[in-house]
């Protein structure tokens, strides 16, 4: 009960409170898109910086992140092929890419790993997430400002026209809101430098505020969208993310990178996390499959609710 009472059910109370928000007209379709503007633009990147800039990575074994990313990454590639091969734009394909391997892995993830493995499992999935963001949203963001371009001109000079492309795509996603937040944490972490005070607490306030936040607008879309009708992408889309990944995870480790129990563990229960708010924000902010990633957040949020407890009683033993 404490797994589930303490972490997971205040997740479908916040998601209710903005459900509940939408349908008695508290929240309209304007105030959801500018809050989730604002959760993109501000607390998102305070969140961002804030959590990436106090990690030392240098006491930290990367066994779980390789774990992770190793299986990850081919998840995320194949399933923008497969969106491709059938005929999906960029910008779909991209969001249903995020929703089979970006997890909620700080608002569910830090608690419930905390819970379970101590500080040793929750440095262990630090690990993770400091890459999580700039890996995962980097990549959707450099596919979706790339489609969002014209393609150069097949002119006399198409060499240049596409190195002008090119930079123009790297420009957009290297100052996106994710993606900068993301690299600013990782040079001021480099320095070793504590964040002075004033700074730290006032990062520590907006960062606290993303995720509440992220479930609320999440609720109050779903009251927003018919959810049937996006309920066949979104059971796909949970399958991959609550199924497929983390067996892909735990098989990589365990047979190919032979990674320790304890970081296994982590990198397994990591995988097994529901689809995360931040994918939410990405189709919130490009405008397409937001009623599918709605559905898909809160039905992958009900299948980790009766996974992660099982997974937890069958990884302890042979992690600790």
């Amino acid at each position: 009960m404490t797994l589930f009472g303490e972490i997971v059910l205040p997740v479908f109370v916040l998601i209710a409170v903005g459900f509940a928000a939408a349908r008695r007209g508290l929240l309209g379709a304007e105030g959801v898109r500018a809050l989730s503007d604002a959760a993109f633009l501000i607390f998102m990147p305070a969140l961002l910086f804030g959590a990436i800039a106090r990690v030392d990575f240098d006491r930290l074994s990367p066994g779980a992140a390789f774990a992770y990313y190793a299986a990850g990454l081919p998840l995320f590639a194949a399933v923008l092929l497969v969106q491709a091969m059938r005929g999906r734009g960029a910008a779909s394909a991209t969001i249903h890419a995020l929703g089979a391997v970006f997890g909620n892995t700080v608002m569910l993830g830090i608690p419930v790993v905390r819970l379970a493995y101590g500080e040793t499992g929750l440095a262990f999935l630090l690990t993770i997430i400091a890459w999580h963001a700039l890996i995962f949203l980097s990549l959707g963001t450099l596919v979706l400002e790339s489609s969002s371009l014209d393609r150069p001109r097949d002119d006399a000079r198409p060499w240049s026209g596409l190195s002008a492309h090119l930079l123009q795509v790297a420009r957009s996603a290297l100052i996106h809101p994710v993606v900068l937040p993301i690299l600013a944490g990782l040079a001021w972490s480099a320095t070793h430098w504590p964040l002075p005070v004033p700074l730290d607490r006032a990062l520590a306030m907006l960062g606290a505020a993303a995720a509440p936040l992220c479930l609320v607008l999440l609720g109050a879309s779903l009251a927003q969208f018919e959810l049937r009708a996006g309920l066949r992408t979104a059971t796909a889309l949970t399958a991959l993310k609550s199924a497929l990944f983390p067996l892909l995870v735990w098989s990589t480790g365990n047979w190919i990178l032979r990674v320790e129990p304890l970081p296994l563990a982590v990198a397994t229960v990591a995988a097994a996390l529901p689809t995360g708010a931040n994918v939410y924000l990405f189709a919130q902010r490009y405008r397409t499959q937001v009623g599918e990633v709605s559905a898909t957040i809160a039905l992958s949020t009900i299948a980790a609710a009766l996974a992660l407890p099982w997974l937890l009683y069958r990884l302890p033993a042979a992690a600790l």
